[in-house]
């Protein structure tokens, strides 16, 4: 009997249509700004070489715009091997483990299967909009993956229609579409930030990450930034 205890909360973990059409409902406004920037990286991978079916799929099996950009970038230089491209992406994407870490708690308790199901839909937003959820009592953990859907399908159709009309549309920087990582990145800051003691941590990373750019460049800069802030943060809320 104190075997099954386990399995037993997990079958009774919520995990219901009407989860998954809450967050689909809340992903939507999400999934607009998400769309732009697939757009953005449709075309600077068509500037790349890539067909729209490439393009798509590179977003579909990466499914993140920084480490994607990034490889593209790598791409263009004519010196990327396997092993590069290799590196760069799980260094930019290493983020998700921490994404991941923190809502394992409330997640896992549906199941392995439905958990890691709804984690390929994980996101940098959908990740937030989620995590303020938890916070204010939501257990339906079908909201991941109903927040998930149409920010995936944004993505996709973004990038397809950003490759498909490089010839008619301006470079990506005309539009702007270069700067809407960092925009989202200190929109994410701003909604997580409640307290004064919550400034210390972004100010310990984002000098980190300077740091670690000028001299290692900007990918271990994002792992290192998110390490030190971490590290901060646990001291500070402890």
């Amino acid at each position: 009997m104190r075997c099954s205890a386990p399995y037993a909360a997990v079958s009774r973990a919520l995990f219901s249509y009407d989860g998954f059409r809450r967050g689909a409902r809340d992903g939507v406004p999400l999934a607009l700004s998400i769309f732009a920037y697939g757009v953005g990286f449709g075309l600077v991978a068509a500037q790349a070489g890539f067909g729209v079916g490439k393009a798509v799929a590179t977003s579909a099996a990466i499914y993140s715009g920084s480490a994607q950009l990034a490889a593209v970038n790598l791409l263009q230089t004519g010196e990327a091997t396997l092993w590069a491209l290799f590196a760069t992406i799980l260094v930019i994407n290493a983020r998700y483990l921490l994404f991941g870490a923190a809502l394992q708690p409330w997640l896992w308790s549906a199941g392995p299967v439905r958990a890691y199901g709804s984690l390929l839909l994980l996101g940098d937003a959908n990740w937030l909009m989620t995590m303020r959820k938890v916070r204010a009592g939501e257990e339906d953990r079908a909201y991941l993956a109903g927040t998930g859907a149409p920010i995936t399908a944004g993505w996709l159709a973004g990038t397809a229609l950003g490759a498909g009309a490089v010839s008619v549309l301006p470079r990506p920087e005309a539009l702007g579409f270069d700067l809407m990582l960092a925009c989202f990145a200190a929109g994410m800051m701003t909604a997580m930030v409640k307290a004064r003691a919550d400034l210390l941590p972004v100010a310990v990373g984002a000098g980190t990450a300077l740091v670690v750019a000028h001299l290692f460049g900007p990918a271990p800069a994002i792992i290192a930034a998110g390490l030190a802030g971490a590290a901060v943060a646990a001291l500070v809320h402890r």
